[in-house]
């Protein structure tokens, strides 16, 4: 039974890595855009990744698929990741909306639904959305509600932390940005309802076929307590590994790992499909 929960809790570990994965999981696009063009001008219509999610001991034990559209400057982002043990379940979907121009991704809402079983516990069903203005996010509203600042010990969010932050699927978008020569030179301000934290990026080394290598280091801002939340699993640095495709000027996560405490997560692309603004399709599969 001491070895059912163990595994228990150590698959319910994956499920809390789900938002730092999506926030990582993201295409890198260079561009030098018109003055005056649309960023549906410029940058890929669509892209369409499928990733396998490894997880330690346990091997494959699940999928993420990540799907961006962009029509003019407004964006629309969905994702979708499943995790399935012997002992742990987990299903979760995101979108997200906004506008992105020039190098200013600005979300407008983002919806998280999830749904776990672990063994021996109760199926827990929950969602959350967020609001956005200019100024970053709004109010978060949780079904069923939730109030987070009555948890002890949490630490508080603030208004200004909460000030131009990205949800997680906005981030994706975020790293569309970057520079081409230097793609791991970012911070990135996440908060996705819950916890606010920073996603650090530093270039580590260059791999295989001229791949970009970053270590990524999450910085817990506020909403967590000690000991919780996937900041507190992480064991080390997390490691991107960055894809170039040169006709497209895009650079897509080949390879995402994060070593924890009980065994590394990855996500490993298996197709990616890029539609171009000219609609030519540029796709890879591995």
């Amino acid at each position: 039974m001491h070895q059912l929960r163990q595994g228990a809790r150590r698959a319910h570990r994956a499920g809390l890595l789900a938002a730092i994965l999506t926030a990582l999981t993201a295409s890198s696009v260079q561009a030098d855009p018109e003055p005056g063009a649309a960023s549906s001008d410029y940058l890929p219509s669509r892209v369409v990744a499928v990733y396998r999610v490894e997880f330690g001991l346990l091997g494959d034990i699940g999928f993420f698929k990540f799907r961006s559209d962009l029509e003019g400057d407004d964006y629309t982002l969905s994702a979708h990741a499943k995790i399935d043990t012997a002992v742990f379940d987990y299903s979760g979907k995101m979108s997200s909306t906004g506008s992105i121009h020039a190098a200013d991704a600005k979300p407008q809402r983002h919806e998280f639904g999830w749904r776990q079983k672990a063994f021996l516990s109760k199926k827990k069903i929950k969602s959350l959305s967020i609001a956005f203005d200019r100024t970053g996010a709004t109010g978060v509203e949780f079904v069923p509600p939730e109030d987070r600042s009555k948890k002890k010990g949490i630490v508080h969010v603030t208004d200004e932390d909460l000030r131009n932050v990205l949800d997680p699927l906005s981030g994706v978008l975020a790293l569309s940005v970057g520079d081409m020569d230097r793609p791991c030179d970012r911070r990135l301000p996440i908060f996705d309802g819950k916890q606010r934290f920073d996603l650090v990026f530093n270039e580590a080394r260059r791999g295989r076929g001229g791949n970009a290598v970053c270590n990524v280091r999450l910085i817990a801002i506020s909403g967590h307590t000690k000991g919780e939340g996937a900041d507190s699993i992480i064991n080390g640095n997390i490691e991107v590994e960055l894809r170039p495709v040169p006709k497209a000027n895009i650079l897509v996560p080949y390879r995402v790992t994060v070593p924890t405490i009980v065994g590394s997560a990855v996500l490993a692309s298996k197709k990616v499909d890029i539609t171009l603004p000219d609609r030519q399709l540029i796709a890879w599969r591995h």
